[in-house]
């Protein structure tokens, strides 16, 4: 444990002193994000989080992992994605491109490094579910586009997709106990996302803010739903760690809010995919809180949602029932959202005059 704080502290120190090289290479480059309709920050913002956390998994990975063939093909894909949301974050690419990335990392993965869904336990009660390759494969593809999609749009307010991140890498560890080849990993991620933190964040008035970019929400989505598939999936030389229904709930806010502002867009006859401002934390911003207030708000429903996870996973809860609650807190939170203006009301009402936003 000793060695993975050291190596914990270089990832951050390492992190941090990638951010203040990259900043004015970025605006040199055209590398941020500037202000419109949508966007509320006063000045172009370097877009260079997601591309600096993966330099810092790369070189601690170099340097200090031992190799193996999923590795190099975690650090291949990842690296894919991260280069086609640095280009996305500067050039405004294709949907359809971003997409086509995503299956091509992917598939990276299920080649070289045996990292696909297959067994989704007694999901439903009657008997575990065990998925055929030509089932299995597209499975897994449309788990990790989904995943990455939602990173990117939870990714609203500052502070948000990145603290979700560091919940639901730490709660992956609580639930193996920390006891995984994965441990080092897992915490080295947590401080190279921690030191973007401080800076997007903005923790001291001398650090001037830079976001995360689509680079990151890519990567980071992508690392969580891969680190998930081979923590819950048998090999030859290993069970699995826990259920695969458990990670739901390490993802469950940004899934949640995901599917569930993309039924409601379809069901007013919207793009499902369009970006708008109804999510849940621009109706806690509508209702008064500040965007800080509302950070906290919702790091603390995605911890809540992550502890359940680990508490039924301790307790060895079946997976259907597991599974049953999870359908439970999707249909709590999607009346939410349904009914999101007047939720904002109400929380007005309690919080006091809103603060026009």
């Amino acid at each position: 444990m000793e060695l993975a704080i050291v190596k914990a502290v270089f990832a951050f120190v390492l992190s941090f002193a990638l951010i203040k090289l990259l900043k004015p290479v970025s605006r040199k480059m055209g590398l941020v994000d500037k202000p419109d309709e949508r966007k509320h920050h006063e000045n172009a913002v370097p877009l260079i989080g997601g591309l600096v956390i993966y330099l810092t998994l790369l070189i601690i990975g170099i340097f200090f992992f031992a190799g193996s063939t999923t590795l190099a093909a975690y650090y291949a894909a990842a690296g894919l994605l991260t280069v086609v949301g640095v280009f996305d974050d500067r050039f405004n690419l294709s949907v359809r491109l971003r997409i086509l990335a995503t299956f091509i990392a992917t598939g990276m993965m299920m080649y070289f490094g045996g990292t696909i869904f297959t067994n989704l336990g007694n999901l439903l009660g009657f008997g575990v579910i065990i998925l055929p390759l030509w089932i299995a494969v597209p499975f897994t593809l449309i788990a990790a586009f989904g995943i990455v999609n939602c990173m990117n749009m939870i990714d609203g307010i500052d502070g948000l997709s990145s603290g979700i991140s560091i919940i639901a890498l730490t709660s992956i560890l609580i639930a193996l106990d920390f006891n995984t080849r994965l441990q080092i990993f897992i915490i080295v991620f947590i401080a190279a996302i921690l030191a973007f933190q401080v800076f997007n964040l903005q923790l001291t008035s001398r650090l001037q803010k830079v976001f995360m970019g689509d680079a990151g929400s890519m990567m980071i989505g992508f690392t969580l739903i891969m680190l998930i598939a081979y923590c819950t999936q048998a090999t030859a030389t290993r069970g699995p760690r826990f259920e695969a229904v458990t990670g739901l709930y390490f993802l469950g806010l940004p899934l949640i809010d995901m599917v569930s502002t993309v039924l409601r867009r379809v069901k007013k006859g919207m793009n499902p995919f369009k970006p708008d401002r109804t999510h849940a934390h621009h109706i806690f911003m509508h209702a008064g809180f500040s965007p800080r207030q509302t950070l906290v708000i919702m790091l603390a429903i995605a911890a809540l949602i992550n502890g359940m996870g680990i508490l039924l996973n301790h307790l060895e809860t079946p997976a259907w029932l597991q599974f049953g609650l999870f359908i439970l807190l999707f249909a709590f939170y999607f009346q939410g959202v349904q009914h999101g203006f007047k939720l904002s009301h109400l929380l007005q009402k309690v919080h006091g005059e809103r603060v026009p936003s």
